[in-house]
């Protein structure tokens, strides 16, 4: 390996050639406290020959370089002159303007127009809306990197408007001299910024002092290292056709673009268990470059973009084209697992269970029973009894993804099934924890409210199958009014979710007796001892909670 190291400005990189931004490289994700860190470190009258770290390239052609390591500082910089330039035109200083220009955009042999800095993901926003010289006003899509670009660009010119308005009142006289000088001045410091530039021979090499530089750092994620890995693998023969790169970039759009955003990294671990012995995050890319080869890559990725979107379905069902009318009550469990819940700790085992009815390696009921488990031991464990969920809870389901995703037929499904019942099982907390904390459930608490919700239905609809009730357009009602401040008023057993069609206009705040008549009368099946009642106070909340606790425990969420 060839390794060149210079000391240089940044003007001096700048005017040396052109430098593109390679397919393993991540999107620019600065946010504004790097922005205002690097501003006033740059700008700063303190920090004479200012040290911005290395900058990192390989030989791509004469005079063109990819850029290994100092792409965010790179890119901001470039910011920082197009922010620059455009004050300098917009003070009228065009040959000011231009001069910047050409460190922005220069021209080769054949004169025509070239970028000195080139990337891929952020095409054509950064190019049209920032580096271009006469901006492009149409309307481009906007995702996460374009937002960090303009935010970049927005603090940047912030800046700058900021130091020339303190320039203009200080001088007002000679105001067009002053700031065309403090604006010299800021660009000056930053084209002088001192770089170490560290050229190798070529991609090859680039690959592997990427991977060195960053496995130990913080910056860069597991997935970011990944992709890197995943790429040197799958190396391009089209400049204009890159389909490792382009099934990379789609697997993020489907994660980024969900109602609740995926983090890429989240996804890669979890889908990392589901087939793997188990690795924590800060361990992931180690087990992937050990065990990702030329051999297995191009199927490897080509289970990961499958998985992305099986991913993005466990806490979307709908996004999936897996459910019919028969399995709707298993897209809701799953719904209520993720949403209701909020239980990620599963989602290495959610997504091998996906992945295999996907497959059509499941039947649904095994689904319904899996789902099931899942759904009622974190009712019992997290969400009621408030326990916490340990590494042996992840590590738990991590392998019996594994055991799932191994099993070779159908018999190795069924004792792995039956295995993680048993698990389960020995995980469950005992009634007295469990019944003491689902007596703590109060409507008064606005975040428990959906929990309640869930919990009226599943007690209803398993004491009534056929009533139609749904779930998401029930109405919480109070069969003794809210209008008393006493706290056994909002506690789970004074609570009954009806249909729609009771809707407060028509219960409101009517005493008991009446609400109970026109339930009865609407064909709503009360419970014997409401119907049996002459009043409803304290004992008799009291009592039916106890009661709802006793029936939630053995029958609704009992794990047998």
């Amino acid at each position: 390996m060839k390794i060149q190291c210079i000391d240089r400005e940044v003007r001096q990189i700048l005017e040396s050639g052109i430098y593109i931004v390679p397919r393993f490289q991540r999107p620019f994700s600065w946010d504004r406290n790097n922005i205002e860190e690097f501003w006033n470190d740059a700008t700063s009258d303190v920090k004479k020959d200012y040290f911005i770290g290395a900058f990192v390239t390989y030989n791509i052609s004469s005079s063109v370089y990819g850029v290994v390591d100092g792409q965010q500082r790179l890119t901001t910089i470039t910011i920082a002159l197009c922010a620059i330039r455009d004050k300098y035109q917009e003070l009228g200083h065009i040959a000011a303007a231009r001069g910047v220009h050409r460190l922005i955009e220069t021209r080769d042999l054949d004169n025509h127009a070239l970028f000195v800095l080139g990337t891929e993901t952020s095409y054509p926003y950064l190019q049209a809306k920032i580096q271009s010289f006469a901006k492009d006003e149409e309307e481009m899509e906007v995702r996460e990197e374009e937002v960090a670009l303009a935010d970049a660009y927005n603090t940047l010119c912030w800046y700058i408007d900021s130091g020339i308005a303190e320039v203009s009142e200080s001088d007002p006289a000679k105001s067009k001299r002053a700031t065309k000088k403090w604006l010299d001045q800021v660009r000056d410091k930053f084209l002088s910024l001192k770089v170490i530039s560290i050229t190798l021979d070529n991609q090859e090499d680039a690959y592997t002092i990427f991977e060195t530089l960053n496995t130990r750092g913080k910056d860069l994620t597991a997935a970011d290292l990944a992709k890197n890995h995943f790429l040197r693998l799958l190396p391009t023969k089209s400049k204009s056709i890159d389909l490792p790169k382009d099934n990379w970039q789609e697997m993020q759009r489907t994660l980024e673009s969900a109602a609740r955003s995926i983090q890429f990294k989240t996804f890669l671990h979890h889908y990392w268990l589901s087939k793997h012995p188990f690795v924590t995050e800060k361990q992931l890319f180690r087990s992937i470059r050990n065990e990702v080869t030329t051999s297995n890559v191009k199927d490897v990725l080509s289970e990961l973009k499958i998985d992305s979107k099986l991913y993005r379905g466990i806490t979307e069902p709908d996004f999936l084209d897996l459910w019919g009318k028969h399995t709707l009550d298993v897209k809701d469990s799953l719904l209520c697992i993720t949403n209701i819940l909020n239980i990620q700790i599963a989602n290495p085992l959610l997504l091998a269970i996906l992945r295999l009815y996907n497959a059509k390696r499941l039947k649904d009921g095994q689904v319904r029973e899996l789902f099931g488990l899942v759904e009622r031991y974190h009712y019992l464990f997290t969400t009621i009894s408030a326990l916490p969920s340990s590494g042996g809870v992840s590590q738990m389901y991590a392998a019996h993804a594994r055991d799932l995703s191994n099993a070779n037929d159908s018999n190795a499904l069924g004792v792995s099934i039956q295995d993680f019942k048993k698990k389960i099982k020995e995980r469950i907390p005992s009634k007295d924890v469990f019944v003491s904390k689902f007596k703590q459930l109060t409507y008064a608490n606005a975040r428990q409210r959906e929990v309640l919700r869930y919990t009226l239905w599943r007690i209803a609809k398993a004491k009534n199958p056929a009533l139609d009730l749904e779930r998401t357009s029930g109405t919480i009602e109070h069969l003794a009014p809210q209008a008393s401040s006493a706290p056994h008023i909002h506690q789970i057993g004074n609570l009954l979710l009806v249909p729609g069609k009771f809707n407060g206009e028509i219960l409101g705040a009517k005493v008991f007796s009446e609400k109970r008549k026109l339930l009865k009368a609407g064909g709503y099946p009360l419970e014997p001892e409401i119907i049996a009642s002459a009043n409803w106070g304290e004992d008799e909340i009291v009592n039916r909670t106890a009661a709802l606790a006793d029936f939630a425990y053995n029958q609704v969420w009992s794990i047998k």
